[in-house]
């Protein structure tokens, strides 16, 4: 909740009921809300907007998203050599006949490439280049920036950040989820780089993390209501008095900062498999 201020701001919420005249504005201090810079005048406008943006990004999480044209992988291994027609073919039937599974790690089960080798190749496939977890652990540096339950759950860890130029990269095991590195820039208004690491490596990597304290984030199990959400975001609000509170979302959770500065509080919900259609209402 932010503190009142003496000049006149106007709610964001455009049905608000709580508009009030000029001289009542100028005459009374203004208490509210910010939710992404935005102010709302009262906690029923400030839960309708988070409710509604919850709505949004649920919304966007069950839209099929485009793929882009990259060249297959087993096709790259096998113009740079790395497998032969054979093996590929062997590849590719195992991946049939058990019904799913990537070509890479059917290549890596039959032993004709190693896991460095997928990697590199990967890298090749999304044009990113691939990070030495190996011989750097400045990812141990980078923990606090985003919410452990998240690294864990989508299999990413930042790997590298550059305060001055603002610029965070996020290492993935095998596939870069452009959402992830979008809800990133947006909770850390910074630009996000994607690289690959060696999948094994960043497993390793994020049960290092899992012994590091996580005393700033919190999962809401159970809740997956956007007003509920709503609801538990603006108790978070209020009991910390919060500047500002940021959303966004991705790989099915959502996710809220608290921001009380110099500190912060993460919320973890899990968004449901279906979208509700319906639009969110203000609590009583």
């Amino acid at each position: 909740m932010i503190k009142p201020e003496i000049f006149v701001r106007n709610c964001e919420l455009p049905d608000c009921p709580n508009r009030r005249g000029l001289w009542r504005n100028l005459l009374e201090p203004q208490q509210g809300y910010s939710l992404e810079g935005r102010w709302y005048c009262s906690p029923e406008c400030f839960e309708l907007a988070a409710a509604t943006a919850i709505q949004k990004l649920i919304g966007g999480m069950g839209r099929p998203q485009a793929k882009p044209h990259r060249v297959p992988l087993g096709l790259l291994m096998l113009s740079r050599g790395l497998v032969d027609d054979e093996q590929l073919k062997k590849a590719l039937r195992a991946q049939k006949d058990s019904g799913g599974g990537r070509v890479g790690e059917w290549l890596r089960h039959i032993g004709a490439v190693s896991e460095e080798q997928v990697t590199q190749i990967l890298g090749l496939q999304y044009s990113a280049a691939v990070f030495p977890l190996e011989r750097s652990k400045r990812y141990l540096e980078c923990a606090h920036m985003v919410p452990f339950h998240l690294l864990e759950a989508t299999g990413m860890i930042p790997v590298h950040h550059l305060p001055a130029s603002r610029h965070l990269y996020v290492a993935f095991g095998d596939r870069i989820s452009h959402s992830a590195l979008f809800a990133l820039e947006k909770m850390l208004m910074c630009r996000t780089e994607p690289c690959l690491g060696v999948k094994s490596l960043i497993q390793r990597a994020i049960e290092e993390l899992r012994k590091l304290p996580h005393d700033t984030e919190i999962l809401a199990a159970g809740i997956t209501d956007p007003q509920e959400m709503a609801g538990t975001i603006l108790d978070h609000a209020e009991n910390q008095a919060a500047a500002d509170v940021r959303i966004s979302g991705f790989d099915g959770y959502i996710w809220a900062r608290v921001f009380f500065p110099p500190a912060h509080t993460d919320l973890i919900f899990q968004a449901p498999k279906t979208p509700r259609a319906a639009p969110p209402k203000p609590s009583k």
